[in-house]
């Protein structure tokens, strides 16, 4: 390995790309686990980023295809996307659903949609309207909700990973400071030697 200046230059700015994008890695999971956390305590109001939501299956409706404890996160899609067979998940006046668009009625006027849990052996009794469809599912996360709802406290999950992320980077930066001292220890042999 080299110790010349350019060589430990490009490591550096090697090393503070990965650090940035170490960083902006642990924020997007950092957030995602906020996210789902508070998904799993008030499963009506989900928060959402931007067009995304998370939430946590809770029931067996949806099996085998999507399993109670797996995550799932949707996006609000265009009215035009939707299709027969697309897993939706939408708000009752009691709860939140995720099942499968089995049928699409379009009477010229308004679209409606008639949804059926994989596990279920009838129809849902409500037929959906757009404005009532939250998003489309686009990611399955199998098994993290188990996870999340086995913590007491959702801040012992913050807290792992602020301090992960702050070893990661202490580590980084020891390194770092290592590398320059053997940088400035060899250019100083170098001049000692060059003197004799």
């Amino acid at each position: 390995m080299k110790y010349d200046a350019d060589s430990i230059k490009r490591r550096k700015d090697i090393n503070n790309r990965i650090k940035k994008l170490v960083f902006i890695f642990l924020v997007i999971i950092l957030y995602n686990i906020v996210l789902l956390y508070m998904s799993y305590i008030d499963k009506f109001d989900t928060p959402s980023f931007y067009i995304y939501k998370a939430y946590l299956i809770s029931t067996e409706s949806m099996e085998p295809e999507i399993k109670k404890g797996d995550v799932i996160i949707i996006k609000k899609v265009d009215e035009e996307q939707l299709r027969v067979n697309d897993i939706i998940t939408f708000k009752t006046d009691e709860e939140v659903i995720t099942h499968r668009i089995v049928q699409i009625n379009d009477d010229g006027m308004e679209k409606t949609y008639v949804t059926k849990g994989d596990n279920n052996n009838v129809e849902d009794p409500e037929v959906l309207t757009y404005e009532e469809i939250e998003g489309k599912q686009i990611i399955k996360i199998p098994g993290l909700g188990k996870i999340i709802a086995g913590l007491k406290n959702g801040i012992v999950i913050i807290l792992v990973i602020l301090i992960g992320l702050i070893m990661y980077l202490n580590r980084i930066e020891m390194k770092e400071k290592s590398e320059a001292r053997r940088e400035k220890k060899r250019i100083e042999d170098e001049k000692f030697m060059g003197k004799k």
